[in-house]
């Protein structure tokens, strides 16, 4: 058995994106790594300062309402919030 605790696997992607918070002011740079219906792993240059939830836009793709689950290193995990529920 894995260790693996999500529910959908991800799908490997390698697509740029944008960490957009502070109503646009904070914008940051990262790459998505993996990203499934429920989330995603990004890697950030730098996460300190990132706060605990932000809108992900990935390059030719989604805009979604992200919250941290994890960071490690280089790398966050983020899953993808309804901002209905905000």
């Amino acid at each position: 058995m894995t260790s693996e605790q999500r529910q959908q696997a991800r799908a490997h992607v390698l697509r740029r994106g944008k960490i957009v918070f502070r109503r646009g002011y904070g914008v940051i740079d990262c790459v998505v790594l993996d990203v499934s219906p429920d989330g995603a792993r990004l890697r950030v240059g730098a996460w300190l300062g990132l706060p605990e939830r932000f809108e992900l836009r990935i390059e030719n793709g989604a805009v979604h309402e992200a919250q941290v689950r994890y960071r490690r290193l280089e790398e966050i995990g983020v899953q993808f919030v309804d901002s209905r529920a905000a």
